[in-house]
């Protein structure tokens, strides 16, 4: 793509980040804390257009319910894994992630491995987040009140208005997720992510409006969304990465604005990258820290550095005893494809960090080609901002750690970078 201001955004240049701190004199502190993801249950209905555990996961072109992607997770033996797990990092905090399929088809299971884990010795340590498509809030409210009361974050996919999500997220109703939300902020005042996932045909833009009118009305208080994961490369890339960027640039200006009167509007990943720009950090691996080895997830009693990957990546399971063993392997391999992108010598590495390993190791290397591009475009778009930003933060005294304790620090239990 050739963009008017940051010409041609293949190469490598196109955008760079300053390596010289905007902010020289403040700093903040982001938690360090390890992610165990849980496979609840394969089963969904949803029907996503480009759903990632059927056509990227399972390398399936059919439909979601002709598969049984996973097995539904067995509480103590995954309760028991999780534990093992945790004794690797005895100082940090532990944040459980629930994830499906939709975990709330199987929330017995998920109350179970609460219940096992804020029971023992070290419950303290847990912390609890569940991504859910939100239509099943209000019935598991009713039947496990203390579960939900005690859930950190509640990630909720919702890709746009009414027209827009019904459309791509075919088996769900915005209207009745909208409802389960209202129920929701009557009994819950904690962390709601509304999530987002782009595919060609769906505008940013739209998402972010319908973002903006739950967030007023008070059900929904984070904003992320990123691009699909998908097999196939992008049909009509140009138009796609057009319209992306008028959107952005709408939502830049949106932002700027309400930071303008002083309002910090609570999009994570956007205020995660101002953060590495203000500093000039640099990620230092993915997005996903997936090769760091620090993170973990559980599909079917096996242990798998990532559960959107093929089920033969895993990394530890039972051995015939049944006890639990972590193979201890080296996991740079996920990520030499930075070599062949030239992530090194790219401009926006240093907040990028390579993508997703996912994306090139069971999707499709021409779209993960679209996505350096629009990563680029991403950055670029915001970096021509922050001299407002820096302005407007200073104006009204909203410190680096503040804008990493409102906001920015969800993006590190989201896909991180779109």
């Amino acid at each position: 793509m050739n963009h008017p201001r940051f010409g041609d955004l293949s190469r490598l240049d196109a955008v760079k980040i300053p390596k010289v701190p905007f902010l020289s004199s403040q700093g903040y502190k982001s938690d360090d804390n390890i992610l165990i993801h849980l496979t609840v249950t394969g089963r969904c209905y949803a029907r996503c257009v480009g759903c990632v555990n059927v056509s990227v996961t399972m390398g399936s072109d059919g439909p979601r319910n002709s598969l049984e992607p996973f097995q539904e997770a067995e509480p103590r033996r995954d309760a028991a894994i999780i534990r093992l797990l945790a004794s690797r990092h005895p100082a940090k905090t532990i944040t459980v992630c629930f994830y499906g399929g939709e975990p709330f088809l199987a929330a017995d299971k998920m109350v179970e491995v609460w219940e096992i884990l804020k029971s023992s010795e070290e419950s303290e340590r847990f912390r609890f987040l569940v991504y859910t498509n939100g239509e099943l809030l209000a019935d598991a409210l009713k039947l496990y009140p203390e579960f939900m009361r005690d859930m950190w974050v509640y990630s909720v996919s919702i890709d746009g208005d009414k027209k827009q999500h019904n459309r791509v997220r075919q088996g769900t109703d915005l209207a009745r997720i909208i409802e389960n939300l209202r129920e929701l902020s009557s009994f819950y005042s904690g962390n709601v992510l509304f999530w987002s996932t782009l595919r060609e045909q769906q505008s940013l833009l739209n998402c972010f409006e319908e973002f903006m009118r739950q967030f007023r009305s008070g059900l929904v208080n984070h904003f992320f969304w990123h691009w699909s994961e998908e097999r196939e490369p992008m049909a009509d890339f140009i138009t796609f990465a057009e319209e992306y960027g008028k959107d952005l640039e709408e939502v830049m200006q949106v932002y700027t604005d309400r930071l303008s009167e002083g309002e910090l509007l609570p999009i994570a990943h956007i205020n995660e990258l101002i953060l590495f720009i203000l500093t000039a950090k640099e990620r230092g691996h993915t997005a996903c820290g997936v090769e760091v080895a620090e993170n973990y997830d559980i599909v079917s009693g096996k242990i798998s550095p990532c559960a959107d990957l093929p089920p033969h990546f895993s990394a530890g399971d039972a051995d015939e005893k049944g006890k639990y063993r972590l193979n201890e392997q080296d996991l740079k391999a996920l990520v030499e494809y930075k070599t062949k992108l030239g992530c090194d010598s790219c401009g926006v590495h240093a907040y990028c960090g390579g993508r997703c390993p996912v994306q090139i190791i069971a999707g499709s290397w021409e779209r993960a080609l679209h996505y350096c591009q629009l990563m680029r475009l991403h950055v670029g778009i915001v970096l021509e901002k922050m001299e407002d930003i820096s302005s407007c933060l200073e104006k009204h005294g909203l410190s680096l750690q503040k804008v990493y304790d409102q906001s920015a620090f969800l993006a590190k239990y989201t896909d991180v970078v779109p």
